[in-house]
């Protein structure tokens, strides 16, 4: 009970000294470059700026949360509902033990009651989950979604006492988003345990992302065309959004296709429609399809090397679609992330690139992937979780 007491102290300590450090150093340096702003007068909007921080890290992080159970139950036909319990004793996990990240941490990687080992995984995935959420809906909700191509800043921060401008569009943007990001997550997840996608969590998922997109086309964000004024707006231009799902889709089918000769060499649906490689194929295709829908059939082919690249980095004793499956919603973040630059860009694959960019992408799609080969003999699956949750 003394260590785990110490081991709060000093967590809470750390996170205090970093928020203490962020709100004065902050305050000091924007004070010093602005002589009409005080310094005591820029303390409160630093502090606001930590409460945003921590809410929106806490909200995705708890989704993180989600997707482990998700991830554990649903391919077992286990029910998603219920509290989480500890394999090992079967006792249920208090509320604060559940606390995102930090509840792990506080109890040392071990259940509380028979002090059983709680995989790393858990606080990884929620760190991750709540990282890529907190960047890109801080930067769409709270900056005027400057992160956004065909949308023009509104209202950009204006001196050191900014006030983020919200509007219902941006909410609605950021929310699909993190949504998108989540989706991309459960199917990296399930996958990653070698697990075939379940067809209910494929179909309610893409559903999630096809049906808002329909019903409120600003969600499209860019067309689905090659060419296109800047002036262009997605609002209110319903047929250009469906067009954007059925081309974002068809460029997942056929990518998905592509890669399979190296995650997935036995596929064949004609022949073997229900074999292990066939399966393999269309989870690929149903991963695929979120950053298809999401971003749009050109930018999909930047997405999908990124990830491979970031695949690479993960250990080769690791399946090679596992591996993509994860990086998969990485590379995803960093698109939305970072997607008005790259889509000024003259070299990344977007709305106006010019056609051989595009071709240098395609053709990279059939290449770079090489490395990601499935072996003959399978690859050691990834580590069993030993917690239930």
């Amino acid at each position: 009970m003394f260590r785990r007491s110490t081991r709060l102290l000093v967590l809470f300590l750390t996170v205090a000294i970093w928020i203490t450090a962020y709100v004065v150093g902050m305050a000091a340096w924007q004070s010093s470059s602005d002589r009409w702003t005080p310094f005591t007068e820029l303390l409160i909007p630093r502090i606001l700026d930590v409460v945003m921080v921590g809410w929106l890290f806490y909200i995705g992080s708890s989704i993180g949360s989600f997707l482990n159970v998700v991830a554990w139950r649903m391919p077992r036909g286990v029910s998603i509902n219920g509290r989480s319990h500890c394999p090992w004793c079967d006792s249920t996990l208090k509320w604060k033990d559940n606390w995102p990240v930090f509840g792990w941490l506080a109890l040392g990687g071990r259940c509380r009651t028979c002090r059983m080992p709680i995989s790393p995984r858990y606080p990884i995935v929620e760190l991750c989950i709540g990282l890529c959420i907190l960047s890109v809906s801080w930067t769409e909700l709270f900056n005027s979604s400057i992160n956004l191509p065909f949308h023009p800043e509104k209202h950009g921060r204006i001196g050191s006492l900014w006030t983020p401008y919200i509007t219902r569009e941006s909410i609605c943007i950021t929310i699909y988003h993190a949504v998108a990001i989540a989706v991309s997550w459960a199917f990296g997840l399930v996958r990653f345990d070698g697990h075939r996608l379940p067809r209910r969590l494929v179909v309610t998922s893409l559903a999630m992302l096809i049906v808002p997109m329909l019903v409120y086309p600003t969600l499209a964000i860019v067309p689905w065309q090659v060419e296109m004024d800047q002036s262009w707006r997605p609002a209110g231009r319903h047929l250009d959004a469906a067009m954007r799902i059925v081309s974002g889709t068809a460029a997942a089918v056929v990518i998905g296709r592509s890669l399979a000769r190296y995650l997935s060499p036995t596929a064949d649906p004609k022949l073997n429609p229900l074999g292990t490689g066939t399966g393999r194929m269309l989870d690929l295709i149903a991963i695929l399809c979120v950053p298809g829908i999401i971003v749009g059939w050109q930018a999909v082919l930047g997405v999908t090397i990124l990830a491979v690249l970031i695949a690479y980095m993960i250990p080769k004793r690791i399946d090679s679609l596992s591996r993509l499956s994860v990086a998969m919603p990485i590379a995803l973040s960093i698109q939305l992330l970072f997607w008005k630059p790259l889509h000024d860009f003259a070299f990344w694959p977007s709305v106006g690139t010019q056609p051989l960019v595009t071709l240098i992408w395609a053709a990279a799609v059939l290449l770079i992937p090489i490395g990601l080969k499935q072996p003959k003999t399978p690859p050691r699956s990834p580590e069993p979780l030993t917690l239930d949750p």
